[in-house]
């Protein structure tokens, strides 16, 4: 099986995005410095809007999470929109969680914002692609469905960020993992608009509880749908599995 490169756009935006997370388990004071702090941005700190994406709040555990959903969300959406697009949807997922972080007053730091930008961005693509104008018709069905799943499945685990640590925010959050990953299993099964009715199931609940990652699932999604309007065509995109 031939291995197909890493994209590099994708690539360059999770080492910026790691060498940061990393150095900040090294020198703690990091987080505090360039985290987001809607008091202090508001001061004139607004180097902490660009600066909380590259840091991680979550621990080693969080750290982990967001920059595997970088990585294989990145190099989806690069591999099936081009590196202009995604990086206007991880910029539009950013855009839209900052914006919700000042809004709610939410404190802390993370790229988990900006990967909900390229899973709401992909479920769009996947879904409202015209047929007639992709390469390769039956190569790219089988990646686009791929790929809506495996955002779809990231916005089901997001549900875990909105709950607690209580008996009731346990059960949802493995109702919600098992429920994304047979989305995944049986993606082949699912009608495309599935795809669209979690996502937008996920950012409207999020956004109903005050979690900064509703709006971005939301914005993620809105630009997919302008994106797909701007650009009439894709690259090609090779068969998956």
């Amino acid at each position: 099986m031939k291995v197909r490169p890493i994209p590099p756009a994708a690539l360059i935006l999770f080492v910026v995005t790691a060498v940061p997370g990393i150095l900040q388990f090294m020198f703690p004071s990091l987080l505090a410095t360039f985290s987001r702090d809607p008091s202090k941005i508001a001061s004139g700190e607004w180097w902490r809007l660009g600066t909380s994406l590259v840091f991680q709040d979550g621990g080693v555990i969080g750290t982990l999470f967001n920059l595997a959903g970088l990585a294989v969300l990145g190099v989806l959406a690069e591999r099936a929109l081009g590196p202009a697009r995604m990086l206007a949807l991880y910029l539009a997922g950013a855009v839209a969680g900052q914006a919700a972080g000042l809004w709610f007053g939410t404190t802390g730091a993370g790229n988990s914002i900006a990967v909900c930008g390229l899973a709401g961005g992909l479920v769009v693509a996947s879904a409202t692609f015209r047929a007639d104008r992709l390469i390769a018709a039956s190569a790219t069905s089988r990646a686009d469905r791929l790929a809506a799943s495996v955002a779809a499945l990231w916005a089901f685990v997001l549900v875990t960020t909105a709950v607690t640590h209580s008996a009731a925010g346990i059960v949802t959050s493995a109702v919600a993992v098992v429920a994304g990953t047979q989305i995944v299993v049986h993606r082949d099964r699912l009608p495309r608009w599935a795809f669209l009715l979690v996502a937008l199931g996920v950012g409207a609940g999020l956004s109903a509880v005050s979690n900064l990652h509703g709006p971005a699932l939301l914005g993620g999604m809105a630009a997919g749908a302008v994106l797909t309007r701007v650009w009439s065509t894709r690259p090609e995109l090779p068969a998956v599995g």
